[in-house]
Parts: C-alpha cells; structure tokens; sequence
C-alpha cells in the first residue's frame, strides 16, 4: 500500500490536471479515493494536514487581488462597476483554496462522495485534538472543515435523497446497517431487530445516490393509539409469542405515531441538516398509508440533565447566585416534611440530604417501582411521601432545564432544540420513562415527548428561530407554573 506520502504528487496532479479538463483528472481520482481509504488513520490525518497547509488559502494572492479593486475604484460606484467586469471570477478564484478544485474533482467519481464524507469526518477528529494543533494549522483546518461542510450541504439537499421503508426484506446490508448504527436504544439480539421491523413499526432511511448502501439517517417510529410514556413498551426485548403478533391492534385503526429514535449515522455529515427533513417526509409517507393517523409525537431521551442538575445543586450549595431557584420546586408543607425526615432546618443542609438521596441505591430501586402510564408507584412504599416529592422536584428541575436554560438565547438541551426548531412543542415530560442504566444516568429515568402539529410546524419553527419562544403544551406548562411567577 502506497505511503500517504505518495497520495501528495496524486493531489497535485489532480489539481493540475483538474484545470485544464476535470475529465483529464477522474483516473487520478478514483485512485486517489481507493488509496486513501486504505491509509491508516493516522496517515490520513497527515494527508489532510498536507492538502490543507500546501494546496490551502494563499493570502498573498486574496491581498493583491482585493488590492487592485480597491485601488482601481474611486468611489463605491467605481468599485461595483469594476467588481461586475470580470472581477468577481478573478476574485472568487483568488479566495478559494486549490483543494476546493481537489474537492470538486473528487466529486465526479464512483467512490468521490462518500470519500469526502470519511474525509471530513477525519478532519473533525482532528479538531476535536486541538491540543496536539499549534493554531495556524488549527484555524485553517476551521476554514476547510467550513468550505467542506458547505459543499456536503449542496450535494446532500434533500431533493437529491432517497427516502427508503426497511422492513425484514429489504437487502441484508441495509438492515445490518440498521442495526448498527442505533446509539440512542441498543439492538442487541435479532429479536430486538425483528421488533423494530414489526407490523406496527415503521423504520425510514435517507440515502444518496453515491452511497445506495450507507444509510445517512435511520428513523424509528411505533404506531400505537396513544401517546406513549415508556420506552419498554416500544423497544420490547423478549421474543414475540406465535399469536401474540396477531393480538396487536391492527396497524391501519392507528391514530398515534411515535418517533422513538432518530440517529445521524455519518460523522462527516455532521451539521448537515437532514433530520429535519426526515421526519417531515415520514409524516407525509405514513399519512398515505395510514390515514387515521392524527397525533405526531417523539418520546426522546433528555441528555446531560444530570449532569445540569448536578452543576445547579453545586451552586446552591456554594450560595452562588443562578437563574434556577431550587427552592422554587417545592411547597412550604415539602419543605417542612423534608426538614423533619432529614433532621435539619437549614436549606443548604437539605440540598446536600436530597442530592444524596436521590442518587442513591436506594431511590434508584424506587424509581423502578414508577409506573409512567398512571403518573406514579405501583406500589405505596413506606417512604411514599418523600419519594413522590423528589420525584415531584426532579420533574419540576427537568422542566426548568428544557425551557428555561439556554444557549445563545435558544434551548440548551440539543434535542429540544432539534425539535423545537424542526416546529415541534414540548408536549409532556414522563417520569420512569427510560430505566435502562443510561436512562437513570442521564436523565433519572425521564424521557419526554415533543408534539408535532402539522398545522403549526412552520409557524413555530419561524418563531422559535426569530424571537427564541419555545412552544409549550398546557400539560407541560404546569410544571413551570412556579417558576413563571418569580424572575427568571
């Protein structure tokens, strides 16, 4: 296997050859694509350092350009007219780094895209080891991550995707691929897959004409005939008994469907939109198939909320001033039973008791006993009380965390802000929703359900990127009635 050390006279001869004919260059490019992907990591990291520093911007020549109409224009009139007379190729030529030309060229072959795609998902693990970059390389290994991306962008626009059911007979590969790629609830058996391609089950896959065998997105969704609030019920983990399949309600009388897993499956697409797009053609694909379908909901995992929570009691603690006011969780009659269970009146002293019992053993157990669907404990234990108020405090702090806490004035929590932006609303938080060992550890078990209205997906979508309002249902508002009287 040839030394990435090599591949650098086939990236200057494809640039070269590129600018005379780009059909000149397609041999060099398809060879390029083939030895590269045998590189070993490492090797291509060097590779793409390579092509960034040597075939990258060259300053010298965006100076002398910008330079020359400048000074070749008196005035902004002069300046527009000179910039229309054949500058603007002169000029765009000048700021476009040659492996735009390397990039372009890669494209036009068999394996180019989906070379391009590994490309880039190698060049953001670079950036991710920042500290091994002194920040020339760094910032211009930026600018070639954002030329990239924006070129992935125009050749994964969701006019040129393909949108495709899998079920259990569509090609192995694919549904192998399904099964793969699912990071939010793990496939582990060949069970699990068969119920995930069930009757009442829909799974959806983007894919791109260079890439007929690399799902790009992978959708899961469950027909019900309601608004489901556990995951179990959906991700069931035994096998399905011989009749017990035709026991399940009839997939056509179904009036819910559940997206209950959504995973982007390329690292070199990341930040290039599909998602969005997905979920909005599944809605049109199954209003076609089946049209008593009324409700659209997730029921989605809250990520990083214990970790939040866990910062917010720190700050407490320490009495340092913050938007979350803990106390605002909780009724005077709470505090007072808590006070006298914990021994103690001072409030500092009763954050410490709660953040321990809460991540203890103990209520870890408890939690288990949670029923989502009737809102509460199969049974009534003899520390009902104050397990019903700690649940009660973590579905009020999870509340505060989904609406309140933000980034750049839009919602923090990643998924919200993928949904809300797609115009969906935060329609109901579920308590025991997720007792998997990842759902406690991120979440205490809470999962919750964005509502997509199809009447008023555009209208929230432009509100939410305009004016940063978070559509809420009235269920989920009661949560927040506390924290809506004081400043927040």
């Amino acid at each position: 296997m040839p030394s990435w050390k090599n591949l650098r006279s086939t990236v200057k001869e494809i640039i070269d050859l590129g600018s005379k004919s780009a059909t000149l260059a397609d041999p060099k490019s398809s060879l390029f694509c083939q030895q590269f992907l045998n590189q070993a990591p490492r090797d291509r990291s060097e590779l793409i350092k390579f092509i960034c520093l040597d075939h990258g911007l060259k300053t010298d020549q965006i100076f002398n350009s910008i330079n020359f109409l400048t000074n070749s224009s008196k005035n902004l009139n002069d300046f527009s007219k000179n910039f229309r007379l054949g500058n603007y190729d002169k000029l765009s030529t000048s700021i476009r780094p040659e492996y735009y030309n390397l990039f372009q060229n890669l494209a036009r072959v068999k394996e180019g895209v989906s070379t391009l795609v590994k490309l880039r998902a190698d060049l953001l693990k670079i950036l991710e080891q920042k500290y091994e970059l002194n920040t020339k390389i760094e910032e211009d290994l930026k600018i070639m991550n954002f030329i990239l991306k924006n070129m992935l962008v125009l050749w994964f626009s969701t006019g040129l995707l393909n949108i495709q059911r899998i079920d259990w007979k569509s090609p192995t590969i694919l549904v192998e691929k399904v099964a793969q790629y699912e990071s939010v609830h793990q496939i582990k058996t060949l069970t699990d897959l068969k119920n995930r391609l069930g009757s009442t089950r829909r799974c959806f896959i983007y894919t791109h004409s260079t890439m007929p065998y690399e799902p790009l997105v992978i959708l899961h969704i469950a027909l019900t005939n309601s608004v489901s609030s556990n995951i179990s019920d959906l991700i069931k983990r035994y096998k399905t008994a011989a009749n017990e399949e035709n026991k399940e309600f009839d997939a056509t009388k179904c009036t819910n469907a559940i997206f209950y897993s959504i995973n982007s499956c390329q690292k070199g697409l990341q930040q290039v939109d599909l998602g969005n797009s997905l979920i909005k053609s599944c809605v049109r694909l199954l209003l076609e198939e089946l049209p008593n379908l009324k409700n659209f909901h997730t029921l989605s995992p809250i990520p990083r909320f214990k970790e939040w929570l866990d910062l917010k009691i720190a700050l407490r603690i320490e009495n340092k001033s913050d938007i979350f006011q803990m106390d605002k969780c909780f009724k005077q009659d709470e505090i007072d039973f808590l006070n006298e269970h914990f021994k103690t009146n001072d409030f500092t002293q009763l954050i410490y008791q709660i953040k321990d019992y809460i991540n203890s053993s103990k209520f870890k157990k408890v939690v288990e006993d949670f029923d989502s669907e009737i809102n509460d404990f199969k049974t009534k234990a003899n520390d009902y009380r104050l397990d019903s108020i700690m649940v009660g405090f973590l579905i009020k702090a999870c509340s505060f965390y989904l609406f309140f806490e933000k980034k750049n004035g839009y919602a923090f929590n990643s998924v919200t802000n993928f949904h809300i932006k797609n115009g969906a609303q935060i329609y109901r938080l579920n308590f025991g929703a997720d007792q998997s060992d990842n759902g406690w550890r991120s979440s205490y078990s809470m999962m919750v359900n964005y509502g997509y209205n199809l009447n008023d997906l555009d209208y929230n979508c432009v509100n939410y990127l305009t004016t940063k309002s978070i559509k809420i249902s009235e269920l989920f508002e009661k949560n927040l009635i506390n924290f809506s009287q004081s400043k927040i």
